[in-house]
């Protein structure tokens, strides 16, 4: 008797679990397993379930293949998550063997990301409850099919800016005989409704007629564009040519179907993991307020002896108080850097002769936490969408320094039309930046008596302010999230009467 009533009292409770997701949202997160794309979906998800608690969220994850090429950055993020027993429920996903063939990084992550598939239609068959959508990384946009094929509504949450996705979707419906890699001898590429931009911005994408990074490029434009909707982590405020653009369609050719667009950004991470602990904080506290310039290069960011013996020579000659995160750049395909050797990469004496003026961290440090700081004036960066945005966020002017893919095009954003930046002279190819260049983009950033300084500092702190209001009850990004978790939820009634 004793075990019959605690059967019928499982039974219950499952019967109970069920009938409270059946009147949720219940909505799949498919990311890639990268710092600046998980964390930025999952802080997204965090936003939508804010509207009511309607909202049930499930996240597929794909692990890394060995330890060595996770981020830690996610890792410690998940871990998070975890310590705050949020509500998302993670599903990692079944281990697949990883290509074996593959040309460069791009091509590896698709080819391991599109091997997945036949698992990712199997967690969403074993659903508990019917699904109302399925957000894709646009790296995981070949999971559209899958969605297809369960009559799933599916969206693509692009992780960087509204720009380059308007390149993306433009370049992607072209005819081949359009293609600009055929016509590199141009300066600026100009694309319907965008500002002419550079080829240097982008010429990543076009300079090699073999290039794999081209050819996936172009197959994620073209996926993007059949999803229901586009979600972007941006605004009309930061990048009004580009989304209005793309609202109208204006950058795809004439007959190409146009996806919905919600810009609800900026979306930054909240988490403060502890780290008012930490010791960068600490340092900070004791520094006067927008007096030093930090140095940081993103998850994957990290330069040879030479560069980084130029950064050290720029940042002692400056004059200026510094926060630099130094790490050791990895020899193996897909591994991150590790513990900066401060030892090989700094020139001798360097931490002695400045250590009442700088700091010099030699892992990961808490970025969000240290650009919300009183004491930052500057931000020297990669500039990877995710970094540019919390800067921005905490009206931290920045000198951009690219590393890769897009990264260069965000470059030219901050400094031409956004207005929040000093420009760096860099060698595009090799990325290499002198001292003496370094040094004259940290004076003109930093120097009270530097018109130019002035005048992106104070640009940075209007676009704080717009950045917040955009997200606060009225304004426009909260609004867009707003008609997007109703639209999920009207799909959500309809999954559950037809059910």
């Amino acid at each position: 008797m004793h075990v019959d009533h605690i059967q019928t009292h499982r039974n219950k409770k499952r019967k109970s679990i069920k009938k409270v997701m059946a009147n949720k949202t219940c909505v799949y997160f498919f990311p890639v397993y990268a710092a600046g794309h998980l964390i930025a979906m999952i802080e997204f998800a965090k936003r939508l379930s804010t509207f009511g608690n309607s909202f049930f969220i499930h996240f597929l994850l794909i692990l890394p293949d060995n330890p060595n090429h996770g981020s830690p950055l996610c890792s410690s993020y998940l871990q998070s998550l975890q310590a705050q027993n949020t509500a998302f429920q993670f599903h990692p996903l079944p281990f697949v063997e990883p290509p074996t063939s593959f040309n460069g990084t791009i091509e590896f992550l698709s080819l391991r990301t599109r091997s997945y598939m036949p698992h990712v239609k199997e967690q969403l068959l074993a659903s508990p409850s019917p699904i109302t959508a399925l957000v894709l990384d646009v790296f995981a946009s070949d999971a559209i099919d899958v969605a297809n094929e369960l009559n799933i509504p599916s969206y693509i949450y692009y992780t960087s800016n509204a720009t380059s996705y308007a390149l993306m979707s433009h370049f992607s419906c072209q005819k081949e005989e359009n293609n600009p890699k055929d016509n590199l001898k141009v300066e600026a590429i100009c694309v319907p409704g965008l500002v002419p931009i550079p080829l240097t911005c982008i010429e990543y994408l076009f300079s090699n007629r073999k290039s794999t990074f081209d050819k996936w490029f172009m197959h994620y434009g073209r996926r993007s564009n059949e999803a229901k909707a586009v979600i972007l982590n941006s605004n009309n405020y930061l990048e009004k040519t580009a989304v209005e653009a793309l609202v109208k369609g204006t950058p795809l050719a004439p007959d190409t179907k146009i996806s919905g667009i919600y810009p609800i950004g900026p979306v930054i991470s909240s988490d403060k993991n502890n780290s008012q602990e930490h010791e960068c904080l600490k340092w900070l506290d004791r520094q006067p307020m927008k007096s030093v310039v930090f140095l940081c290069f993103g998850s994957t960011g990290a330069f040879d002896v030479s560069q980084s013996r130029q950064i050290a020579s720029a940042l002692e000659q400056s004059g200026h108080r510094f926060l630099w995160a130094i790490r050791t750049p990895s020899n193996e395909f897909l591994g991150f850097p590790t513990d900066g050797n401060l030892g090989e990469l700094l020139p001798g004496g360097f931490i002695e002769r400045t250590k009442e003026r700088g700091l010099v961290w030699p892992s990961l440090v808490p970025q969000t936490d240290i650009l919300s700081h009183e004491a930052i004036g500057g931000f020297i960066t990669h500039c990877g969408w995710n970094s540019c945005l919390e800067s921005l966020w905490f009206g931290v002017p920045m000198v951009p320094w690219p590393l890769h893919f897009e990264q260069h095009l965000n470059a030219f954003q901050l400094v031409n039309e956004m207005h929040v930046a000093i420009a760096l002279e860099l060698d595009r190819k090799e990325g290499f930046v002198s001292a003496k260049e370094l040094e004259r983009a940290i004076k003109c950033l930093m120097d009270e008596g530097s018109d130019e300084g002035r005048s992106v500092r104070k640009r940075a702190q209007e676009i704080k302010l717009a950045c917040r209001k955009a997200v606060e009850v009225g304004g426009m990004s909260y609004i867009h999230l707003q008609n997007l978790a109703t639209e999920l939820g009207r799909q959500g009634v309809v999954h559950r009467l037809s059910t």
